[in-house]
């Protein structure tokens, strides 16, 4: 953990790592997707690669709250962030929600409409289909036998491209082959907050400018996940972009070279 960058903020009723940097005017709250090790291990990569928001904004890199017990179900997670954000006076923030961090971001700006500004949504969904939950199912199952190697292989396979697979594999199984008992009972309970979610009707709520970002070959929540969101939110009324990219997974993310400058110029945009 870089212990410069990664800092707590304490509320009345828990504890929450985050990651804060930047110098622009205004905040950004980034939430992460699910990951093996908490993002916190990697905040420092994590602001290297978001280093074009840096002159805009000051981003905020949450963690999920610390000590969440056996079950947390996300709306829980959603008020929780929520909290944090008062606690660290940011009243009105961009907000990008990256996988489970999307759902988590949904919630948010349904719950809570008047602290997003604007909202990203990448590689996310408002509810699971039959083929999101049977990866998840598959997740859950191999995190609670412990089985690190098979959980950290069949998530890479899931969430990167071939290439990527191809190329650097060997390197992430890696970056998780210390993953501990606790990182894979964290884990579990991620996934099956997952498998819980259901906030198709919050869509409703949401009236924020949103650019939603999707995957063609996305093989963990699949990109009619994606196009749901965006329906919906049409629908509704609410102004809404999106943007698939037909070469990538799951992770486009981290693979696709002008994905995040495609955000940054929707956050910007007036």
């Amino acid at each position: 953990m870089n212990e410069t960058l990664v800092q707590t903020v304490k509320t009345n009723n828990f504890e929450m790592d985050y990651a804060k940097f930047g110098t622009g005017a205004r905040p950004l709250v980034l939430l992460p997707g699910m990951s093996l090790k908490s993002t916190m291990s990697v905040a420092s990569m994590v602001a290297d690669s978001y280093k074009i928001f840096k002159d805009d904004f000051t981003v905020y890199l949450f963690d999920r709250k610390k000590n969440f017990g056996d079950s947390y179900p996300m709306e829980q997670m959603a008020i929780d962030t929520a909290e944090a954000m008062d606690a660290l006076g940011i009243e009105r923030a961009c907000m990008i929600g990256i996988s489970q961090g999307g759902m988590i971001a949904q919630l948010i700006a349904g719950l809570f409409p008047q602290k997003v500004e604007r909202l990203a949504l990448g590689s996310s969904a408002s509810r699971l289909n039959d083929m999101s939950r049977a990866v998840m199912t598959e997740w859950k199952r191999l995190a609670e036998a412990g089985d690190v190697e098979a959980l950290c292989s069949n998530f890479i396979d899931k969430v990167f491209s071939a290439d990527t697979i191809r190329k650097y594999k060997k390197s992430l199984m890696r970056l998780n082959a210390n993953a501990t008992e606790q990182d894979m009972k964290r884990f579990c309970v991620l996934a099956r907050a997952c498998l819980d979610f259901e906030a198709y009707a919050n869509l409703e709520k949401v009236k924020c400018p949103t650019l939603v970002l999707g995957a063609e070959l996305d093989q963990t929540l699949g990109v009619i996940a994606s196009r749901e969101i965006a329906e919906a939110l049409k629908r509704n009324g609410t102004p809404v972009e999106l943007y698939v990219y037909e070469n990538y997974g799951h992770a486009a993310y981290d693979e696709a070279p002008d994905y995040r400058k495609r955000i940054l110029e929707f956050l910007n945009r007036r």
